[in-house]
Protein backbone atom coordinates (compact mmCIF):
# COMPACT_ATOMS: atom_id res chain seq x y z
CA UNK A 1 0.00 0.00 0.00
CA UNK A 2 1.30 3.71 -0.94
CA UNK A 3 1.31 6.12 2.15
CA UNK A 4 -1.32 8.53 0.99
CA UNK A 5 -3.55 5.58 0.34
CA UNK A 6 -2.92 4.32 3.80
CA UNK A 7 -3.69 7.74 5.23
CA UNK A 8 -6.89 8.00 3.71
CA UNK A 9 -8.21 4.64 4.58
CA UNK A 10 -6.68 5.42 8.28
CA UNK A 11 -8.79 8.68 8.53
CA UNK A 12 -11.40 7.80 7.11
CA UNK A 13 -12.21 4.20 8.73
CA UNK A 14 -9.98 4.15 11.76
CA UNK A 15 -12.47 5.17 14.51
CA UNK A 16 -15.22 2.36 12.69
CA UNK A 17 -14.58 -0.57 13.07
CA UNK A 18 -12.23 -2.76 11.36
CA UNK A 19 -12.54 -6.37 9.85
CA UNK A 20 -9.80 -8.85 11.11
CA UNK A 21 -8.27 -8.51 7.27
CA UNK A 22 -7.53 -4.66 7.60
CA UNK A 23 -6.04 -5.57 11.01
CA UNK A 24 -3.76 -7.86 10.02
CA UNK A 25 -2.95 -5.70 7.50
CA UNK A 26 -2.12 -3.12 9.55
CA UNK A 27 -0.46 -5.18 11.68
CA UNK A 28 2.17 -5.89 8.85
CA UNK A 29 2.33 -2.43 7.76
CA UNK A 30 3.32 -1.33 10.95
CA UNK A 31 5.38 -4.08 12.49
CA UNK A 32 8.62 -3.60 11.64
CA UNK A 33 8.40 0.05 11.73
CA UNK A 34 7.48 -0.19 15.50
CA UNK A 35 9.95 -2.96 15.92
CA UNK A 36 12.73 -0.50 14.90
CA UNK A 37 12.02 2.06 17.07
CA UNK A 38 11.48 -0.69 20.06
CA UNK A 39 14.83 -1.92 19.51
CA UNK A 40 16.59 1.90 18.83
CA UNK A 41 15.10 2.24 22.83
CA UNK A 42 15.71 -1.22 24.50
CA UNK A 43 19.30 -2.59 22.06
CA UNK A 44 17.55 -6.29 22.75
CA UNK A 45 15.43 -8.30 19.85
CA UNK A 46 13.71 -10.27 22.00
CA UNK A 47 12.45 -7.26 24.16
CA UNK A 48 11.71 -5.33 21.08
CA UNK A 49 9.55 -8.04 19.89
CA UNK A 50 7.38 -7.75 22.81
CA UNK A 51 7.40 -3.96 23.05
CA UNK A 52 6.28 -3.43 19.15
CA UNK A 53 3.55 -6.12 20.40
CA UNK A 54 2.54 -4.28 22.89
CA UNK A 55 2.69 -1.37 20.91
CA UNK A 56 0.53 -2.26 18.22
CA UNK A 57 -1.91 -3.48 20.61
CA UNK A 58 -2.20 -0.66 22.32
CA UNK A 59 -3.03 1.18 19.09
CA UNK A 60 -5.59 -0.88 18.56
CA UNK A 61 -6.97 -0.56 22.04
CA UNK A 62 -6.82 3.48 22.05
CA UNK A 63 -7.69 3.90 18.40
CA UNK A 64 -10.67 5.96 19.25
CA UNK A 65 -8.26 8.31 20.13
CA UNK A 66 -7.03 9.15 16.97
CA UNK A 67 -8.90 12.18 15.46
CA UNK A 68 -6.87 12.65 12.32
CA UNK A 69 -5.29 15.96 13.36
CA UNK A 70 -2.28 14.22 11.88
CA UNK A 71 -0.56 11.66 9.98
CA UNK A 72 -1.85 8.04 11.41
CA UNK A 73 1.94 6.90 11.09
CA UNK A 74 2.79 10.33 13.49
CA UNK A 75 0.65 9.31 16.34
CA UNK A 76 1.65 5.60 15.77
CA UNK A 77 5.51 6.73 16.14
CA UNK A 78 5.08 9.00 19.17
CA UNK A 79 2.99 6.02 20.96
CA UNK A 80 5.82 4.04 20.17
CA UNK A 81 8.04 6.34 21.58
CA UNK A 82 6.15 7.07 24.52
CA UNK A 83 5.73 3.36 25.42
CA UNK A 84 9.20 2.63 25.33
CA UNK A 85 10.49 5.18 27.44
CA UNK A 86 8.05 4.45 29.74
CA UNK A 87 9.34 1.00 29.94
CA UNK A 88 12.81 2.04 30.51
CA UNK A 89 11.66 4.51 33.06
CA UNK A 90 9.91 1.26 35.16
CA UNK A 91 12.84 -1.24 33.80
CA UNK A 92 15.62 1.54 35.25
CA UNK A 93 13.80 1.82 38.81
CA UNK A 94 13.91 -2.09 39.46
CA UNK A 95 17.46 -2.10 38.48
CA UNK A 96 20.99 -0.68 40.16
CA UNK A 97 23.93 -0.45 38.04
CA UNK A 98 26.22 -0.95 40.41
CA UNK A 99 25.77 -3.85 42.16
CA UNK A 100 28.01 -4.83 44.85
CA UNK A 101 31.47 -5.25 44.92
CA UNK A 102 32.85 -5.78 41.47
CA UNK A 103 34.96 -9.09 43.02
CA UNK A 104 31.63 -10.32 43.91
CA UNK A 105 31.64 -11.51 40.20
CA UNK A 106 33.23 -14.61 41.17
CA UNK A 107 30.88 -17.77 40.71
CA UNK A 108 33.11 -20.72 41.50
CA UNK A 109 30.10 -22.82 39.82
CA UNK A 110 30.54 -22.21 36.64
CA UNK A 111 34.23 -21.91 36.08
CA UNK A 112 35.06 -22.40 32.46
CA UNK A 113 37.66 -20.79 30.80
CA UNK A 114 34.96 -18.31 28.74
CA UNK A 115 33.48 -17.50 31.66
CA UNK A 116 36.57 -16.38 33.67
CA UNK A 117 37.85 -14.63 30.18
CA UNK A 118 34.39 -12.49 29.96
CA UNK A 119 34.27 -11.50 33.72
CA UNK A 120 37.93 -10.39 33.52
CA UNK A 121 36.70 -8.13 30.57
CA UNK A 122 33.76 -6.81 32.24
CA UNK A 123 35.82 -5.81 35.48
CA UNK A 124 38.63 -4.27 33.41
CA UNK A 125 35.77 -2.52 31.18
CA UNK A 126 34.12 -0.89 34.18
CA UNK A 127 37.61 -0.01 35.80
CA UNK A 128 38.07 1.75 32.58
CA UNK A 129 34.93 3.68 32.67
CA UNK A 130 35.51 4.46 35.96
CA UNK A 131 38.88 5.89 35.12
CA UNK A 132 36.94 8.42 32.65
CA UNK A 133 35.14 9.68 35.56
CA UNK A 134 36.05 13.32 37.28
CA UNK A 135 37.92 12.37 40.10
CA UNK A 136 35.35 13.06 42.71
CA UNK A 137 32.55 11.00 41.54
CA UNK A 138 35.18 8.06 40.83
CA UNK A 139 36.44 8.51 44.60
CA UNK A 140 32.25 8.15 45.71
CA UNK A 141 32.13 5.45 43.66
CA UNK A 142 35.08 3.59 44.83
CA UNK A 143 34.49 3.83 48.29
CA UNK A 144 30.92 2.64 48.47
CA UNK A 145 31.09 0.46 46.19
CA UNK A 146 34.42 -1.12 46.03
CA UNK A 147 35.51 -0.56 49.35
CA UNK A 148 31.99 -1.26 50.72
CA UNK A 149 32.11 2.19 53.03
CA UNK A 150 28.96 3.55 54.53
CA UNK A 151 27.96 7.19 53.83
CA UNK A 152 28.89 8.53 57.13
CA UNK A 153 32.62 6.91 56.80
CA UNK A 154 32.49 8.83 53.59
CA UNK A 155 31.63 11.75 55.02
CA UNK A 156 34.18 11.68 57.83
CA UNK A 157 37.26 10.44 55.32
CA UNK A 158 36.63 13.13 52.35
CA UNK A 159 35.47 15.88 54.79
CA UNK A 160 32.19 16.49 52.84
CA UNK A 161 28.33 16.63 53.61
CA UNK A 162 26.31 13.56 53.60
CA UNK A 163 24.28 15.19 51.33
CA UNK A 164 27.28 16.08 48.68
CA UNK A 165 28.31 12.62 48.92
CA UNK A 166 24.55 11.28 47.81
CA UNK A 167 24.95 13.89 45.02
CA UNK A 168 28.18 12.57 43.76
CA UNK A 169 26.98 9.15 43.91
CA UNK A 170 23.89 9.78 42.06
CA UNK A 171 25.69 11.24 38.96
CA UNK A 172 28.48 9.00 39.23
CA UNK A 173 26.28 5.94 38.65
CA UNK A 174 24.23 8.58 35.78
CA UNK A 175 27.26 9.01 33.93
CA UNK A 176 28.13 5.32 34.18
CA UNK A 177 25.22 4.57 32.81
CA UNK A 178 25.38 6.87 30.03
CA UNK A 179 28.86 5.27 28.89
CA UNK A 180 27.37 1.80 28.63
Amino acid sequence: MEADSNQAFFLAGFDQRMNEQQLNELYREYKKRVYGLALSYVKDTYLAEDLSHEILVKCYLTRKQFNGNCSFSSWLYRMARNHCIDFLRKACRHRDLLYGDIELLDHTEVCTPEFEALTRCEKEELQNKLRQLPSKYEEVITLYYLKERSLKEMEEQLNVKLSTIKTRLFRAKRMLREMY
